[in-house]
């Protein structure tokens, strides 16, 4: 006899189960049935928890915008704007080694599922990324610490895609990397970029 487990812990384990599926076999492959089969249960214990594919993909953006701003928090430990970019970069970097599952990657992988209020809602993640991270910009350039000309809501972005696309490349390597090596060249990068 199988012993029900509580909600939260039994969606805490579909979430995992739905970064595991789709970081290494595609959003195609997110179905309850595909769920139910990895978890070792049946199609209505999903339901019990999720009305819907749209549900669970809803809950799993919402478990990685956590992750990823707690991660953000952490790392803005500085008074200079500038050290807690360095920092970011380097936290994002472990993130995505440590919890391969949540990074970048699944949201790419989310931006897939052509529901319009999935995509509104990962849409609307990335923009509170882009947000903070041009907040700091702008207090580098009001603080002197920048060029005067750059621009901090396209620096925001080149700042994320020079993550995601860090990680999107170790992704297909099995997240073979050291985050404290590739850091300071990506940041050096960065850095001469923005006149740092």
């Amino acid at each position: 006899m199988q012993i029900r487990k509580s909600t939260e812990i039994r969606r805490q384990q579909i979430v995992d189960i739905i970064r595991t599926i789709i970081s290494s076999r595609g959003i195609e492959h997110v179905t309850i049935s595909e769920i139910a089969g990895e978890i070792g249960t049946t199609k209505g214990a999903i339901y019990r928890h999720f009305k819907s594919k749209r549900d669970i993909l809803s809950l799993l953006i919402d478990n990685v915008e956590e992750t990823l701003m707690e991660a953000l928090d952490k790392a803005m430990v500085e008074k200079d704007p500038v050290q807690n970019l360095k920092n970011i970069l380097l936290a994002q970097l472990i993130l995505a080694k440590t919890r391969r599952k949540t990074s970048f990657v699944v949201i790419m992988g989310a931006m897939q599922f052509s529901d319009p209020f999935i995509r509104r809602k990962i849409s609307q993640l990335i923009e509170k990324y882009l947000r903070r991270i041009e907040k700091l910009l702008a207090g580098a350039l009001k603080s002197g610490l920048i060029k005067k000309d750059i621009n901090p809501k396209t620096s925001a972005i080149v700042f994320m895609g020079l993550i995601q696309s860090t990680i999107t490349v170790w992704s297909y390597k099995n997240f073979k990397f050291v985050p404290q090596k590739i850091h300071a060249d990506l940041w050096d990068v960065y850095k001469r970029g923005i006149g740092v």
